[in-house]
């Protein structure tokens, strides 16, 4: 690790993670959000950098303008497993991790997430969580590409310059997610479909998650409502952090579980009677029964959102057909209804 522990002045880390593969763009807009935004509290800075190449590259000076200390790390494995190397190696009591994608929307940021600590009961604060569950999403898309191919549902006459325009306007990835989501959503929520294909459906679905089905490894996985931590930016103690971490995360489906399945993070610090919390722009601390009005992630404009990230970006740049598909499969059809459950 460069800089040294001694010249570390405060028992709270801040560490971002640049991934260099992502290019310079990523990592200059966080740190002009990090310079442009006061965090309101003392805290260290330190930068993981993820394959980086040996000697200093030109992310390396736009780092430094911002974070004097640095961790450096291969570029095998995921987020997480960076960011457990970095927590192995520091001396704080707490650490908030950001990913490589990640801008900083409000002053004061770092204080606010802090606050949430006044509580000792909780063991987590996040810039945004999320109900979603990906079994039953998976499971709504599926069944909206199905119907599709198998003529449940009628075309409208607007649908594929829908899907033409989200293409143009989306990388090719998620593009196709997005087609894929706003299939189903209209074919879900059309009265129109043939129901009698439902059964058959649920047939094929079987089949698909079922043992060897191409979708066997979702049955890890919880149904909706899945309320979660999203690891995209957020404060924890760091000694809870190391001791939630599974031993092994190797595949992106076990960084999936890590994040949102039944033995991950959120799922880890519940057990240990601990509170889950996201904390909004404006200061206040939302229980996980509150995050459906919290105005953050993938809810109405996003306006609350402490920090953005590519995922959040991405929201906003969808037509509101798309947007309608993502707020359903993270918060369910009735927000209230949802959040009462939990």
């Amino acid at each position: 690790m460069s800089g040294q522990a001694s010249t570390f002045t405060s028992d709270l880390a801040v560490v971002y993670l640049a991934r260099h593969a992502e290019g310079k763009g990523p990592v200059t807009n966080f740190i002009e959000s990090f310079e442009r935004h006061p965090p309101g509290i003392a805290h260290d800075c330190v930068v993981v950098r993820k394959g980086f190449p040996p000697g200093e590259s030109t992310l390396d000076k736009v780092l430094k303008r911002a974070f004097p200390h640095f961790i450096s790390v291969s570029d095998d494995g995921f987020d997480i497993n960076a960011y457990a190397k970095a927590a192995a190696q520091l001396p704080h009591t707490r650490v908030v991790f950001l990913n490589t994608f990640s801008e900083i929307t409000s002053d004061n940021w770092l204080r606010k997430l802090r606050s949430a600590f006044a509580d000792p009961a909780v063991g987590i604060a996040g810039a945004t969580g999320s109900y979603e569950s990906l079994l039953s999403s998976m499971k709504h898309v599926q069944k909206g590409w199905w119907l599709f191919q198998n003529e449940g549902i009628p075309k409208p006459a607007g649908l594929r310059r829908l899907f033409r325009a989200i293409r143009t306007r989306l990388p090719k990835q998620l593009a196709t997610r997005v087609v894929a989501t706003a299939i189903s959503y209209f074919a879900v929520r059309s009265s129109r479909h043939d129901r009698t294909l439902d059964d058959k459906f649920e047939a094929y679905w079987a089949n698909e998650i079922g043992p060897g089905g191409a979708l066997a490894r979702l049955n890890d996985m919880a149904p909706f409502p899945n309320p979660h931590i999203r690891t995209n930016a957020f404060m924890i103690e760091r000694q809870v952090f190391l001791d939630v971490l599974p031993e092994s995360i190797e595949t992106k489906n076990d960084s999936y579980l890590f994040e949102s399945g039944p033995g991950g993070l959120t799922q880890r610090i519940l057990q240990r009677g601990l509170k889950i919390v996201v904390v909004g722009a404006d200061g206040r601390v939302y229980g996980m029964e509150e995050w459906a009005e919290s105005g953050t992630f993938r809810l109405g404009g996003q306006r609350n959102l402490l920090v953005k990230d590519n995922q959040t970006r991405a929201f906003q740049n969808m037509n509101a057909a798309g947007q309608r598909t993502f707020t359903r499969m993270t918060w369910g059809d009735d927000q209230g209804t949802i959040s009462g459950t939990l």
